[in-house]
């Protein structure tokens, strides 16, 4: 689903978190509970419904409550798609990812971090047609692997590497659904990646080795699992 690029002529909530990256066309399930965020959330409803998310750097821990904390300069906006409001004043909501923008100025003064982004636009040259041919088929070659057969998006995922989706998008999208939340270090460097082909290529690496991984615990499983003969 293609979410309406947002309006960055005003400043957008910055939501800093030491755990999470939000990724171009995932989507985040976040609940809000502190007050600060409550009012950004709050704010943003009455404005436009989006709100930026940002990576908070090492050594954040002493400045957590502030607004002072240090995050990294690139940051994903997302788009409020649902949201409940509890009595208790908390907000349940999902967070669409929509682009990657760089903070240019920050607002640090009131209640919660406001900050003029500049979007970061893919530059307008196209991909090389025979190596989009080839990353694509890369990707389908480990993403078809049947030991991602439970992972909750993989249908979508395969289904969209063989559409006619343009390599970055779909590269984002299947960073977002495939690798694990806390992989936050991965994911940020994916979202800092502009070159289409290097952004592929570090997610190929981390696709092949969750699916190491993957075939390494079912086959301990398996060897588990497997009958022995009785020494008798």
């Amino acid at each position: 689903m293609n979410e309406p690029f947002p309006e960055f002529s005003e400043p957008i909530g910055l939501f800093p978190l030491p755990n999470v990256v939000l990724l171009p066309g995932g989507t985040l399930p976040l609940q809000i509970y502190e007050p600060r965020y409550r009012t950004m959330v709050r704010d943003a409803l009455n404005e436009q419904p989006v709100i930026a998310m940002a990576l908070l750097r090492a050594g954040y821990e002493p400045y957590y409550y502030t607004n002072l904390a240090r995050i990294y300069p690139i940051v994903c906006v997302g788009r409020i798609r649902e949201h409940v409001k509890t009595p208790d004043g908390r907000y349940f909501l999902n967070l669409a990812g929509i682009c990657r923008a760089r903070v240019r100025e920050e607002n640090r003064s009131g209640t919660y971090r406001r900050a003029l982004l500049e979007p970061m636009i893919p530059a307008a040259s196209v991909v090389a047609t025979d190596g989009e041919y080839a990353a694509r088929n890369l990707l389908q070659k480990v993403v078809s692997a049947p030991v991602f057969d439970d992972l909750p998006h993989i249908k979508d995922c395969r289904e969209m590497i063989a559409s006619d989706v343009p390599l970055g998008d779909l590269t984002d999208r299947l960073a977002a659904d495939l690798l694990p939340l806390d992989a936050v270090e991965i994911r940020q460097h994916i979202l800092e990646e502009m070159d289409v082909f290097r952004r592929t290529g570090t997610l190929l690496n981390e696709l092949r080795v969750l699916l190491e991984k993957r075939n390494l615990r079912r086959n301990r499983h398996d060897d588990d699992g497997r009958p022995r003969e009785s020494m008798n």
